[in-house]
């Protein structure tokens, strides 16, 4: 969150803090917001803050400062949304991502230890709400760098524009119960059912043997672990505890979109396979070194949606075997 820089109204209002002690929940360093103001437009237009510069901000802070009409935030769910950066020295806007697709944050435990102030104020607050938040920019003064002095503080409005619940993770005992009976992995005859019908992504592979991937219109983000080998190996084959090293392709089965590739990093990448999401775990297991494999993996065996630690929803991904250990 910390890296990330990550109301429709008939006449323009001027909007400050207003409304009751509870409705403008703060945490942290107290009063460090009480003069901030928003001008409010719309939920897709950079709002207009204001507030009396400097802002002594000497630990985090969160406050409420426009209390929106739309449902709570609550615990365990996740916030889309968006933000404008001001500098606390002066009141200039550093930067916005209004212009961009909305962030997404889960307001969870993870949250709460990690930030327990903005959790505290994003718990509860309604959708169309915008939360000031800053905290002290100790960053560039642990490095030692010689423009420390120069970092400004930034104090970030969030726009909270909607909530959405999150589709957990399996975690590995939860993988292997489901495994054990058969559950996890979509049968060959059902994968070439999908096929048939035009709803597999499809791989190909140019000269230099980098892979591509094609997502269909219609395609079915799967319930199963979907498992094509795409190339048979001839090498040892991978235990749920070997190590590997592979060229991987990742893509979004919902955008078609890469969002990591070793093949563009220019070298395979060694990794043990028990350490990694439980949809690798369990669809390069007993593949031989050699083979190439396209993976189609549920949401509950990737990362979760939304993500905490990773791309969300269902992911493709298409690997390239080279080694096992």
């Amino acid at each position: 969150m910390r890296k990330v820089l990550a109301v429709s109204l008939s006449a323009l209002l001027f909007l400050s803090a207003c409304g009751t002690e509870e409705e403008q929940k703060s945490a942290g360093q107290a009063g460090v917001f009480d003069s901030v103001k928003v001008k409010v437009e719309d939920a897709e237009t950079v709002p207009e803050v204001e507030f009396d510069a400097p802002l002594d901000i000497t630990e985090s802070a969160a406050k409420v400062v426009h209390i929106g009409d739309g449902e709570e935030v609550a615990d365990g769910q996740s916030i889309t949304f968006k933000f404008v950066a001001l500098n606390a020295e002066d009141a200039s806007v550093l930067g916005d991502t209004y212009s961009q697709a909305a962030s997404t944050l889960p307001v969870n435990d993870m949250l709460k230890e990690q930030d327990p102030v903005l959790y505290e104020v994003l718990l509860g607050a309604k959708v169309g709400s915008q939360i000031a938040y800053a905290f002290p920019d100790a960053q560039a003064q642990a490095s030692g760098a010689e423009d420390a002095e120069e970092q400004p503080t930034q104090v970030m409005v969030l726009n909270v524009l909607s909530t959405q619940d999150t589709v957990p993770m399996l975690d590995k005992d939860e993988a292997a119960a489901r495994n054990a009976d058969g559950t996890l992995l979509m049968s060959q005859d059902e994968v070439a059912a999908l096929e048939g019908d035009g709803k597999l992504p499809k791989v190909t592979f140019g000269d230099d043997g980098v892979p591509a991937v094609e997502i269909p219109e219609d395609a079915v983000e799967p319930e199963k672990l979907i498992v094509k080998v795409l190339e048979e190996g001839e090498g040892a084959a991978l235990t749920e505890t070997s190590t590997v090293k592979a060229n991987y392709l990742g893509v979004g089965l919902r955008d078609g979109e890469t969002f990591d590739s070793s093949y563009e990093q220019g070298e395979a990448i060694e990794f043990p396979l028990d350490g990694v999401i439980s949809g690798w775990t369990y669809g390069l297991s007993g593949q031989k070194a050699g083979a190439k494999v396209l993976l189609v993996i549920p949401t509950e065996l990737a990362y979760g949606d939304p993500a905490q630690n990773g791309p969300s929803g269902p992911l493709v991904f298409v690997v390239d075997i080279e080694e096992v250990k």
